[in-house]
C-alpha cells in the first residue's frame, strides 16, 4: 500500500511539473500563461516561490529573453502581477507588437534587499518577530537571486541563457535590490530599472542598516550609489524613475547625477509630477517600463 502511495504521488507531482515547464500543445498557449512554482534554493537552504509568466504563442519560438522583477518591503512575489498587474500589459504590448515577446520572472526574496547578509538563513534580531510583515529576513539572497532563481528559471523554460537577454527590475526594496545585483554583476545582465529605489542618503532605520550595510567596506560593496561610481558600467542600460513626491526621491536623484557622469551603454532618468511612492504610480509606469527592458526601439 506504502509503495501505491508513492507511485500516485509521483505521478501527481510529475503532472503538475509537466503542466507548467513542458510546453503544452499550441492551442493552450495561444494566450499568455501565467505559472507558480515553488521549488528548493540551495543559497537559503528552503524553497521559495515564484511566479512566472509564459507569452502568448509561448510554442511558437524555441527561446525568449527574460524580464526578473522584485518585489517591494512588506511584499511577495504576487505584487507585480497582481498589484502592478504587468502580465496584463505585457498581453497588450506583445500583441500590439510594441515590445517583444519575454518571461517575466516574479521571484519571493522576503524583506532582504537582496544582499547577502548572513551565511545561514534567518530573521533580524530587532526587526520584528518571525511571521510579523516588516521582520527583515537574513541569508545569502543575492546568491539567491542571482545563481539559484536564474539556474531554476533557464532549466525549466525556453529562455536565451545570455546577459543580452536578461534584464532585472524592481519597486521600492526591489529597485534597491535589483540595482545592487545589476551594478555588482553587469556580466549577468544587460538592462536594470530601479523604480523608485529605496536608496539611503541620510539617516535610516539602524536595524536595516547594520543588515546591509555592517561596516563601510560592506557598504561600498552593497550600496548602489557607490557601486555606480565604481564599477565598470558600460555595457549596462540603467532606467531610473520615480515620482516627485516620493520619499526617496533624493537618493535617486543622487545617484541619478553619479550615473550622468558614468559611461553606460544608455541612461535615462524620469520625475512624474505628483508621484507617490505606491502601487498607484508604479501601476501607471508599469507599459514605460516594459518598454524600457523589450521595446524594439530600445535595441
Amino acid at each position: 500500500m506504502k509503495w501505491m502511495k508513492t507511485v500516485c504521488a509521483v505521478v501527481f507531482s510529475f503532472s503538475l511539473w509537466q503542466s507548467a515547464a513542458i510546453a503544452a500543445p499550441q492551442q493552450a498557449h495561444v494566450s499568455s500563461t501565467t505559472l507558480k512554482a515553488v521549488f528548493y534554493s540551495e543559497s537559503l537552504q528552503k524553497e521559495m516561490n515564484v511566479n512566472v509568466y509564459l507569452p502568448p504563442n509561448y510554442d511558437a519560438q524555441d527561446k525568449y529573453p527574460v524580464l526578473y522583477v522584485l518585489h517591494s518591503y512588506k511584499l511577495n512575489e504576487d505584487h507585480w502581477f497582481k498589484a502592478l498587474n504587468i502580465t496584463k500589459k505585457a498581453d497588450e504590448l506583445i500583441t500590439s507588437g510594441k515590445i517583444e515577446p519575454m518571461i517575466i520572472v516574479a521571484p519571493k526574496i522576503d524583506n532582504s534587499f537582496g544582499v547577502n547578509s548572513a551565511d545561514h538563513t534567518g530573521y533580524v534580531d530587532g526587526s520584528g518577530k518571525p511571521g510579523d510583515e516588516g521582520v527583515l529576513n537574513a541569508g545569502k539572497y543575492e546568491d539567491y537571486i542571482t545563481k539559484d532563481v536564474i539556474s531554476y528559471v533557464d532549466s525549466h523554460f525556453n529562455t536565451i541563457k545570455s546577459r543580452n537577454s536578461r534584464y532585472i527590475g524592481g519597486t521600492s526594496m526591489g529597485g534597491f535590490a535589483a540595482l545592487h545585483i545589476a551594478l555588482r554583476h553587469p556580466n549577468l545582465y544587460s538592462k536594470v530599472g530601479g523604480h523608485s529605489p529605496a536608496l539611503f542618503v541620510g539617516k535610516m532605520w539602524d536595524v536595516l542598516e547594520k543588515m546591509i550595510y555592517p561596516t563601510s567596506t560592506v557598504r561600498q560593496e552593497n550600496d548602489p550609489l557607490a557601486l555606480a561610481a565604481s564599477q565598470k558600467l558600460n555595457k549596462l542600460n540603467i532606467y531610473l524613475d520615480c515620482g516627485d513626491q516620493d520619499d526617496f526621491k533624493e537618493g535617486t536623484k543622487k545617484l541619478s547625477d553619479i550615473l550622468q557622469a558614468q559611461k553606460t551603454k544608455s541612461f535615462e532618468f524620469h520625475t512624474t509630477p505628483g508621484g507617490k511612492h505606491d502601487d498607484a504610480y508604479w501601476s501607471s509606469q508599469v507599459e514605460n517600463y516594459l518598454l524600457f527592458y523589450g521595446g524594439f526601439d530600445r535595441e
